[in-house]
C-alpha cells in the first residue's frame, strides 16, 4: 500500500504524539508499505524517523499558521491524488479542515481520521465563546462525515462520539495505544537506581507523563506525609515529564513542605523512560473523578508501559465500571481518594499486595505492532471497497 499520513499535531521530541505516529508508520514501513509523513515543524530540532517524512513550515501564529499549513497540505494532496499516488490517507488531530477529507472523497481514496478526543471539548476547556463552539462543532461534524473510518484509542470515546454526532458503529474503530515490549521490559531495580543516581533504600513512587488537568497530582502530593509515616524507609516521589501545569505542581510540593522528597525530572528521551519505571516500587496512573466519568479509562501510554515493565501500577477506577485490565493485574482505587491511595501505596511497598504479570498479554495484544496490524487490515478492506 501507498500510505500518506498527515497531522497538524506537535511531533517535537519528547511529545507523546510523535510516539504514536512514529510507531504506526515504523511498522508499516518495515513490513514493506510505501509511507510518507507530513507534519508541521514546531521545533528547531525534530525527530529523525527511519521512515520517509517531511516537515512543513509553520509560522507559530495560531490562525495564520494553521491556515497556511493546511493550504500547503491541500495543494500537495490534490496534485498527488490526481496522479493516483496514494492508496489511503491517514490523518491525526486534523479536526478543523474538512476540505482535506472532501478532497479524498472526491478522488475515491479512503481517508482515516484518528481522534484522541473531542475538538469541541478542547475549545470548551479553553473558554471559547458560544458562536465559536458552534463553528467548531460544525467543522468537526463535517470532518467525521467525510471520513471513511474514525479511529479512537478507547471504547468510552467511541460511544460518546457515536452518540454526539450520530455516527454508525461500523464507522468508528477502537485501536488501543500500544507499547514497544522490546524497549519496555523488566530491569534490575538497583541497577536502574545506580544509573539514575537514586537512593538504594528508598521507596520510589513514580509517575511518567504530562502534567495536565486530567492527571490527579493533588491527591498524590497531599498523601505524601501519611504514606511516609507508615513506612520504615524514606519515601520519594519520582515525577517524569512536562506539561502546562508542571509549575503549579512544583509550587504545591513546595507549599506542602515536601519539595526535597519530590524529584521532578522533566521530559526525558523515550528510550530512557523504562529505566525510570524500573527504578520505582510502584507507578501511578491517576485521574480526577469528573474526567474519568466523562472519558473512562483513557488508554494512556503509561499504563501499558508500566505493565510491560512488570512494575506494580495504581490506577484510578470508578466502582461498578468495567476494569480496563484484569482485576489482579494492578491496584484499582477510587478517583481522588487520598485514603485509598495511601493504603494502596503502603500495601505494594510492604509486599502486602502483589500484581500478576501481564507482560505476555501485552506482547501478544498490547504492542504497537499489534495495533498497527489491526489498522493495516482495516485499510486493506477500505481500499478493496473503494475499488469495487
Amino acid at each position: 500500500m501507498n500510505i500518506l499520513y498527515l497531522t497538524d499535531g506537535d511531533l517535537a521530541p519528547h511529545k507523546a504524539p510523535q510516539i504514536h505516529v512514529s510507531q504506526f508508520l515504523k511498522h508499516w514501513h518495515r513490513v514493506g508499505h510505501s509511507v510518507l509523513l507530513r507534519a508541521p515543524r514546531t521545533n528547531q530540532t525534530m525527530p529523525d524517523f527511519e521512515f520517509p517524512h517531511a516537515w512543513l513550515p509553520h509560522s507559530g501564529i495560531r490562525k495564520l499558521g494553521d491556515l497556511l499549513f493546511f493550504w500547503r497540505l491541500y495543494r500537495q494532496l490534490k496534485r498527488e491524488l490526481k496522479a493516483k499516488k496514494w492508496d489511503v490517507v491517514c490523518t491525526r488531530q486534523i479536526s478543523s479542515f474538512p476540505a482535506l477529507y472532501r478532497l479524498c472523497q472526491q478522488f475515491g481514496v479512503p481517508v482515516l481520521c484518528e481522534v484522541n478526543g473531542f475538538l469541541l471539548e478542547n475549545y470548551a476547556t479553553g473558554g471559547a465563546s458560544a458562536w465559536k463552539m458552534r463553528m467548531v462543532e460544525r467543522l468537526e461534524a463535517a470532518v467525521l462525515r467525510h471520513s471513511n473510518l474514525i479511529v479512537v484509542p478507547y471504547q468510552a470515546l467511541k460511544a460518546r462520539m457515536m452518540a454526539h454526532y450520530s455516527l454508525p458503529e461500523e464507522k468508528v474503530m477502537v485501536v488501543n495505544n500500544g507499547v514497544d515490549p522490546d524497549l519496555f521490559h523488566p530491569m534490575d531495580r538497583q541497577t536502574c537506581r545506580a544509573q539514575l543516581g537514586l537512593q538504594d533504600d528508598a521507596v520510589y513512587v513514580g509517575y511518567v507523563g504530562s502534567f495536565d488537568f486530567y492527571h490527579d497530582m493533588e491527591t498524590l502530593l497531599n498523601s505524601y506525609r501519611e504514606i511516609a509515616a507508615r513506612l520504615d524507609v524514606p519515601l520519594r516521589f519520582l515525577m517524569v515529564g512536562d506539561g502546562e501545569h508542571k509549575d503549579e505542581v512544583e509550587a504545591m510540593a513546595r507549599a506542602l513542605g515536601i519539595a526535597a522528597s519530590v524529584q521532578f525530572v522533566g521530559a526525558v528521551k523515550h528510550g530512557e523512560v523504562p529505566v525510570y519505571i524500573n527504578a520505582c516500587v510502584v507507578m501511578l496512573a491517576l485521574q480526577p473523578r469528573e474526567r474519568q466519568q466523562l472519558m473512562g479509562e483513557a488508554g494512556f501510554f503509561k499504563s501499558r508501559e508500566y505493565l510491560a515493565c512488570e512494575v506494580p501500577m495504581i490506577l484510578s477506577h470508578i466502582k461498578g465500571e468495567p476494569y480496563p485490565f484484569p482485576q489482579d493485574a494492578c491496584v484499582y482505587i477510587e478517583p481522588e481518594s487520598k485514603m485509598a491511595l495511601i493504603e494502596a501505596v503502603v500495601a505494594v511497598a510492604t509486599g502486602t499486595v502483589h500484581c500478576v504479570s501481564m507482560r505476555d498479554e501485552i506482547i501478544q495484544h498490547g504492542s504497537w505492532a499489534y495495533s498497527a496490524e489491526l489498522l493495516e487490515k482495516k485499510m486493506r478492506e477500505l481500499i478493496g471497497h473503494e475499488h469495487v
